[in-house]
């Protein structure tokens, strides 16, 4: 390593980590997530008929 580079590893103003926390969605937004995910499952059916049937 350079010797920046650890100076600044090494540092004690390093700031410390910071806890995430994961956002609460609220009203349209909520519905707009669900509504994805129900998306996203209809169209993987579609495509796991169309290639049952062998069309791709």
């Amino acid at each position: 390593m350079k010797k920046d580079t650890l100076n600044l590893v090494t540092r004690s103003d390093y700031p410390a980590p910071v806890e995430l926390t994961r956002a609460q969605l609220k009203g349209w937004v909520r519905v707009v997530f669900w509504g994805l995910r129900v998306y996203i499952v209809v169209m993987i059916a579609l495509v796991a008929i169309g290639f049952a049937r062998g069309h791709a």
